[in-house]
């Protein structure tokens, strides 16, 4: 396939690359009209303080790809898909159109002391210029701002004029707190001045210098005037080709009006959101989707996402997370440390975050990020408790979320000696670019600290403690984001000590959990760590339509062992089976559980749901709610919903031919396919608990499979673990009750076994704290887990195997 690239940024170099590793039998061309070799415009700064050149901060560019400077697209002619430029003329199956921004200025950038900041012949332009005239920047975005910092520390440059139209530096929400410690930082040196409110009125022009500028409040002798008020989409030179609006309107697919020229980054506009993307983050995901399309490879959609921005800038860091729909109606929190130069600005909406805008900020920005994605309500507390200096040390790379401390362990134990290096391991710093520079610096410190007589680790040791650290981390926020128990750990092991239950047990319990779980060893303590909180999780626990049986399962009343203890130990806030008996306050509990843990309670439903007649098949409480009613108010606002059990499945047994009441399991009740389920009849304990700590520990859910089933307990055939399986490829089958066969443990098969249909951990859990399980002690499996199981295999026959079952 030909490809043919119009463009030479980040977003043309992205998909160069990309493109490449999808298909490297492709033909790649990139047509750059700029006479440099790709450079990453993040860091122009470094071109204007230094003696760099454009070498230090190239774009890596995949040497198969075939790089044109200086050309200046003339045609496009989509009947023969060729693209005419400089009188050459390139052939293509695909088109990108990657061309980015034009940046926005008010007066004439040939006028010889008027500039913007887009390129390196504009960062010639400023260090000629900078050092002779007064230096007026126009603007206070993140481009003006960042020139500014450059330009303050450069002894040469004497003096500086920021140039505002409004009242505020960076965004016109940020907070006054954070507007002192910015302009502390840029006043420092008492060459800048910063003129609010005020912008150019007139201008005295002679032999195409400005002499004077005049602005609303200043008059300005001998100027260097350098615009940062913005960019606009680089599509204009393709209107007379394709549809072009603010930017060049594309679909979903990243696709134009022609549908084999496609445009991505700045220079598009995706026509359902109106959407032009304005951070390094959106146009490399504009670029996965067209190349997912191009190659109808896992084809991806764009969809806004939550962004993510970062200024490093001397006395300060800011650091942005933006909603894709944020907009002016909100209420804001600020903590504010004053001796410690940090803000937290917290923009809220139906106490949910849409916006962060940290100074110095030590927050968890990868929680912050998720939060903003998931549409959580935040807890204030947890970001108050959280505000002071982790261990982590300081944010670097906000994109990737890596810290200090972070990033210096990866770099020693890794021994990393240089930036390329680091790309097997770490991302940080190849998303926005912007903090590549302050990696370097870091990988330098760090090489005194490489100790060569201790093996290098590899990437796989790597993401295990990094997933050990995110679970640990999860694990920490559930302590202090569901404080609903006033047991703690000591109350749990003074429990465990009076039971006579031996550290060797819980040890062997744990490891037998996170086996289940398949997890690595390595995540025992973690999983040690989550049992001990799992009571900082508020649970509903709704008994439908059933034989109570999964709780009768889970809740023993004699011999107290391990399992007891933790379920014991789990904060059940309200199960209405064990409640009964306190009546309305009860219902009082729970009605307070929906109103106070919005969002961050667990809903554990048992039983199935009675449709038919409006649900009346199935009353509850004095009220009188049917079980359906019940049902969609306690569900509506959890965090998760596991349906536990296979009546809360498909229906299971009440839902039996000829299901008179209308049963249907949760998930079909709810008409909802987020519902996680834990089948069995009944389910295993461990299965739940399993679950409980997946949430706790990933804040995610598990891998499911198409029953939406966790993986981990429901992946495996029961007839491939089982242990009779030997000899049911010897052919020894029992025949008949109590005869030979049954009396020597051969294969249950012939007596109905339903092993080789159902999926599930039984021969490897087992039940009764792993003492057995229905084939170990002589009974065929039923198939409780599979979906409608009582009509199909809740029998003693030899299951006969329909078109049905090869779906």
């Amino acid at each position: 396939m030909k490809i043919v690239i119009i463009g030479g940024g980040i977003a043309a170099v992205y998909l160069a690359n990309n493109i490449l590793n999808v298909d490297s039998s492709c033909s790649v061309t990139m047509l750059s009209d700029e006479e440099y070799i790709p450079y990453d415009r993040i860091h122009l700064c470094r071109l204007i303080e230094s003696n760099n050149d454009v070498e230090n901060i190239k774009l890596e560019l995949n040497s198969a790809v075939n790089l044109q400077l200086k050309q200046t697209i003339s045609n496009i002619n989509k009947e023969k898909k060729q693209v005419l430029s400089n009188d050459k003329t390139y052939d293509y199956d695909k088109l990108i159109i990657a061309t980015g921004s034009t940046p926005i200025t008010l007066l004439d950038t040939n006028l010889e002391n008027v500039s913007v900041f887009r390129n390196i012949n504009d960062c010639k332009k400023i260090e000629q210029y900078c050092k002779t005239n007064e230096v007026v920047l126009v603007g206070s975005g993140p481009i003006a701002l960042e020139l500014l910092d450059t330009l303050n520390e450069m002894s040469e440059v004497k003096s500086i004029t920021l140039l505002i139209r409004s009242k505020h530096l960076y965004d016109k929400y940020i907070s006054a707190e954070s507007m002192q410690i910015m302009e502390n930082s840029f006043l420092k040196n008492k060459k800048v001045k910063i003129s609010y409110e005020d912008e150019i009125v007139d201008t005295q022009i002679i032999n195409n210098k400005i002499e004077v500028l005049k602005t609303k409040k200043l008059n300005i002798k001998n100027p260097f005037i350098v615009f940062g008020i913005g960019i606009k989409a680089n599509a204009k030179p393709f209107e007379k080709f394709i549809d072009v609006n603010r930017g060049i309107l594309v679909n979903e697919f990243m696709q134009s009006s022609d549908e084999n020229i496609y445009a991505v980054g700045e220079c598009s506009e995706v026509v359902k959101d109106n959407f032009v993307a304005g951070h390094v983050k959106e146009c490399t995901t504009q670029a996965n989707v067209a190349i997912s399309h191009i190659f109808q490879k896992d084809i991806m959609r764009f969809e806004l996402d939550t962004a993510v921005d970062m200024l490093k800038i001397g006395d300060f860091t800011l650091v942005e997370i933006c909603s894709s729909d944020f907009n002016k109606d909100f209420e804001k929190v600020v903590i504010e440390s004053i001796d410690k130069k940090r803000v937290d600005e917290y923009f809220l909406k139906d106490k949910k975050l849409i916006r962060f805008i940290g100074i110095n900020s030590n927050i968890d920005t990868a929680y912050l990020e998720k939060v903003i994605n998931e549409k959580d309500e935040i807890d204030l507390n947890y970001l108050y408790e959280n505000r002071e200096l982790s261990p982590r040390g300081k944010l670097v790379c906000a994109c990737k979320h890596i810290y200090y401390e972070d990033l210096k362990n990866l770099i020693v134990s890794c021994k990393i000696d240089s930036f390329s290096s680091m790309k097997e391991f770490s991302e940080a710093g190849r998303v926005c670019g912007r903090c590549k520079k302050e990696l370097d610096d870091i990988i330098i410190a760090s090489q005194d600290l490489i100790d060569n007589k201790t093996p290098r680790k590899t990437l796989e040791e790597i993401k295990l403690e990094e997933e050990l650290k995110r679970s640990q981390r999860s694990v920490d926020k559930f302590k202090k984001l569901h404080p609903k128990n006033d047991m703690d750990e000591k109350n749990l092991e003074s429990a465990l000590k009076m039971l006579d239950i031996g550290k060797g047990e819980i040890n062997s319990w744990i490891s037998m959990v996170t086996a289940s779980m398949k997890l690595n060893p390595a995540f025992e303590d973690v999983v040690n760590d989550g049992l001990k909180n799992l009571n900082k999780i508020p649970i509903i626990w709704l008994e439908l339509s059933d034989c109570s049986g999964n709780s009768e399962a889970f809740i023993k009343s004699s011999n107290p062992v391990l399992e007891d203890l933790i379920f014991d130990y789990i904060s059940l806030d309200y199960h209405e089976l064990l409640m009964s008996a306190s009546g309305d306050e009860s219902e009082t509990i729970l009605e307070n559980i929906i109103k106070n843990d919005k969002g961050k309670y667990v809903l554990i439903v048992e039983g199935a749901v009675p449709l038919a007649l409006d649900g009346k098949y199935l009353r509850i409480g004095k009220k009188g709610e049917t079980g359906v009613e019940l049902l969609k108010k306690c569900a509506k606002d959890a965090a998760l919903v596991l349906a536990v059990g296979s009546c809360a499945f498909d229906g299971g047994v009440v839902s039996a031919y000829p299901n008179p009441t209308g049963a249907v399991g949760v998930a079909e009740a709810l008409n909802r396919n987020d519902i996680i389920n834990i089948t069995g009849c009944p389910t295993n304990p461990i299965n739940i608990v399993g679950t409980l700590l997946s949430y706790m520990m990933f804040e995610e859910l598990p891998a499911l499979d198409k029953f939406n089933r966790p993986l981990w307990a429901y992946e495996q055939r029961v007839h491939d673990n089982c242990e009779r399986r030997g000899h049911y490829e010897l052919g020894e089958f029992v025949k008949e009750w109590g005869d030979d066969g049954a009396k020597n443990g051969w294969c249950l098969f012939e007596m109905g076994c339903k092993g080789p249909y159902a999926n599930v951990n039984c021969p490897s859990m087992k039940f009764n704290q792993g003492t057995s399980w229905p084939v170990q002690v002589g009974h065929g499996c039923m198939g409780c887990t599979e979906l409608g199981f009582f009509d199909k295999f809740a029998n003693e026959r030899v299951y006969k195997e329909t078109k049905e079952d090869e779906k």
